[in-house]
């Protein structure tokens, strides 16, 4: 079987199955008959090949015949080249006489030439530094030569030139010579050094001669209250070298602004306005100007007169029309009407003098009261059409015609001016009244059943107050709130709520400055607790109704977050731990004098008798000033209270001495039973009212009094008829609830019986009663 070829069209498998009509088993041998069969096919198809070739030659002839001769040629050439190559390397085998090879010749000679290259290219640049260097030089010369002829706009120009050509930076002097510097020093070529310090030579001459050329031109005499400009001045300078006649004062700025120095220039310049000449206009209005135009001479003078007056006298206009006399002085005669060194002076001045005028005048002018900011608007005014005037003149940076500037952003907002200085002139009014007021003085009754709404025909209850004394700080400041509040209503929205959070702020101030202020009498017992502890629940009471009095005639936004319902419950904790400190002072010294009785033992004798009622004495004196100081100033509820708690106080320490005792004998319980009637006798009458008399005092209406505000009295009462009473009697009270509703306990009763009476068959049956109707 013939095989297939490559990417050949024809295929002799398929063409052999065609040929026989069948399909080709690889298996089975060809007959002879389809062998001739196959060759016959051969050569037809053979004989269709050839026809079709040589059809195809002669349609391309030209283009066979073409290819035929570049393919001749091509292998001329091949064969040409294969002899030169064969030359050359029979030339590199060969030794030649010991000289190295051909191809390390080569190498030497590639090498050289590229050395020669790099040489040339060396060269080039060599003698590109060295023309640099000298037209650096040359330059440097010019710039020298132009300095002492007096042309010092055209040295200035070169030196920045030659700076941008050296690379330096725009604010290199050269006068710097700190680490970084030298290092860089070091890091460059000497020649380039040289230069840099050849370049800061001729520029700090050419600043130093501008400098005391500006000082010629511009003459500050505060001696003489005296600004001189010159149009020109003198070039001449011996000692500089410089050979000319006159310089412009224009000239001299242009100069200066060329090589960097200006801008410092003006902004000494305009430190030494702002204050010798402009902050005292500001100052003081009546501070007088006068400016005499240009002379012939091309001097022009500015001449002030400082005043003796430091008020300002309220000439906002005059001050204002002065300060653009001045400026426009400037303008003209110094800046030369030139925009740009209009700004660098600006950057300087206008800052500091709108402060100034903001502090002096506008912030001085805003009104006191609503009705005056009227007023306010002529101010506002003239304050504003001066800022324009200077705006537009170039002394404002980034002056904005439609917005202005400071000024005129402090005038449109004085309403917010307005409610800040009421709101820290409220706080200033709290703050001195809280100061300066005496716990020992200015005290007043209070007794309130309504107050009157904003309009004044509202009436709102204040739920029944009692009378107490209070501080007449307490009093003012409320009067202070409720003025300020008042205020609030009849301004606008900004100012209503400058006010309203000034009324807090004066209620924050007692918070404050109170607990410092009364510390060093509410560590100790004083009056003053109980005055502290009443004005807190004053103003605590008050504060409940501010919401109700004032917010329907509030502004909306101050509606939106008014609230005073808070301050309620502070001022009342406050009030109440002050009152409750003095009692637990109050206490701790009544229980000190109780505790010199030493639990009343030993009674039957007459000196430990007399002891213990000295104490007694004591503490009934002790409550009877506490009740002296407290009764007037108190509400009676309240001193009924914290009265009763003291004297119940007492009351118990009586009772807890006696029920501790162990064994009382007949002798000790008497005296024991007539030293606490001779307590009760005392600490009742501490309840009789101011018009009752000492009868009436130890009388049943005192006894009730006593028994209302003192939990504990009707069980020393009892205590001591039980001092008195038999086994019997003792056991019938506690079996019908008597001692029981008295506050006496079981264990109590057994306790006295068991102190009172001996060891019997009657006390153990009666101990065994209370026992059982115990358990029951």
């Amino acid at each position: 079987m013939a095989e297939s070829t490559g990417h050949a069209e024809f295929d002799l498998r398929e063409f052999v199955a065609t040929s026989l009509g069948s399909r080709i088993d690889d298996s089975a041998p060809l007959s002879a008959s389809d062998l001739r069969l196959l060759l016959s096919k051969l050569h037809g198809r053979s004989d269709q090949l050839k026809i079709r070739l040589r059809k195809i030659v002669a349609e391309n002839h030209d283009q066979f015949n073409s290819i035929v001769k570049d393919a001749h040629g091509a292998a001329a050439g091949v064969e040409a080249l294969a002899e030169d190559v064969e030359k050359v390397v029979d030339a590199l085998e060969e030794d030649r006489k010991g000289e190295p090879p051909f191809d390390v010749g080569i190498c030497r000679l590639a090498a050289t030439a590229e050395e020669l290259w790099e040489e040339q290219e060396e060269r080039k640049e060599y003698i590109g530094a060295l023309e640099f260097i000298a037209s650096v030089r040359e330059g440097l010369k010019s710039a020298e030569r132009d300095f002492h002829l007096g042309a010092l706009a055209e040295s200035g120009t070169k030196l920045c030139r030659i700076r941008e050509q050296l690379e330096l930076p725009a604010d290199w002097t050269g006068d710097r010579d700190d680490k970084k510097e030298r290092q860089m020093k070091e890091d460059e070529v000497q020649a380039f050094v040289l230069l840099q310090d050849e370049w800061a030579t001729c520029y700090s001459k050419l600043r130093n001669f501008l400098e005391e050329l500006f000082a010629k031109a511009v003459v500050l005499n505060l001696h003489g209250s005296e600004l001189c400009i010159y149009s020109r001045v003198s070039c001449s300078d011996m000692m500089a070298g410089v050979n000319a006649d006159e310089v412009e004062l224009a000239t001299i700025l242009s100069t200066m602004d060329k090589v960097g120095v200006l801008e410092t220039r003006l902004a000494k310049t305009a430190d030494l306005l702002l204050k010798h000449i402009i902050d005292p206009i500001v100052r003081s209005p009546r501070f007088a100007v006068h400016v005499n135009d240009m002379d012939q001479e091309g001097r022009a003078i500015l001449n002030w007169m400082q005043s003796c007056s430091k008020t300002n006298g309220g000439g906002y206009v005059e001050m204002f029309a002065k300060l653009l006399e001045v400026f426009k002085y400037l303008r003209t005669n110094l800046l030369v009407d030139n925009d740009g060194w209009m700004v660098l002076l600006g950057r300087v001045i206008w800052p500091e003098l709108a402060e100034a005028i903001t502090a002096n005048c506008l912030r001085k002018a805003v009104p006191n009261e609503i009705s005056e900011l009227a007023s306010f608007q002529e101010l506002a005014q003239a304050s504003a059409e001066f800022e324009t005037c200077l705006g537009k003149a170039c002394l404002i940076p980034d002056w904005n015609e439609t917005r202005g500037d400071k000024l005129r952003s402090f005038s449109a907002d004085v309403e917010h001016h307005f409610g800040a200085k009421k709101r820290n002139s409220v706080m200033a009014k709290a703050r001195d009244l809280l100061i300066k007021f005496d716990y020992r003085s200015n005290l007043i009754n209070r007794e309130e059943k309504t107050i009157q709404g904003v309009d004044d025909s509202d009436n709102i209850s204040l739920l029944q107050t009692e009378t107490c004394t209070i501080t007449l700080a307490a009093k003012q400041l409320l009067e202070l709130v409720h003025d300020t509040l008042q205020d609030a209503c009849k301004s606008s929205p900004s100012i209503a709520m400058e006010l309203y959070l000034g009324a807090r702020d004066a209620l924050h101030l007692h918070r404050a400055i109170i607990p410092v202020k009364a510390m060093e009498y509410l560590n100790s017992i004083h009056k003053a607790a109980s005055l502290c502890y009443n004005d807190c629940f004053y103003i605590a009471h008050h504060v409940l109704f501010l919401h109700f009095q004032y917010y329907p005639a509030l502004p909306r936004n101050v509606q939106k977050i008014m609230s005073f319902v808070d301050f309620a419950p502070l001022f009342r904790r406050f009030g109440c731990q002050i009152l409750e400190k003095q009692m637990h002072l109050i206490t701790v010294k009544l229980m000190e004098d109780l505790d010199q009785a030493n639990g009343f033992q030993y009674l039957e004798q007459r000196k430990r008798y007399d002891t213990c009622t000295n104490a007694i004495g004591k503490v009934i004196i002790e409550l009877e000033a506490i009740r002296t100081v407290w009764q007037p100033i108190l509400a009676e509820s309240v001193y009924n209270l914290a009265f009763g708690k003291l004297v119940n106080a007492v009351v118990t320490r009586l009772i807890n001495e006696v029920l501790a005792f162990d064994d009382i004998s007949v002798e000790e319980g008497e005296q024991l039973r007539k030293l606490m009637l001779d307590a009760m006798a005392g600490l009742s009458t501490l309840f009789a009212s101011a018009n009752e008399d000492s009868d009436e005092a130890g009388g049943d209406c005192a006894k009730d009094s006593v028994q209302r505000r003192v939990p504990l009295w009707r069980k020393l009462l009892r205590l001591t008829d039980l001092l008195d009473m038999s086994l019997r009697p003792i056991t019938q009270s506690w079996e019908n609830g008597d001692l029981p509703s008295s506050g006496f306990s079981a264990d109590e009763v057994q306790h006295l019986i068991k102190a009172i009476f001996s060891e019997t068959d009657l006390r153990s049956e009666c101990l065994k009663v209370i026992v059982d109707s115990r358990s029951k």
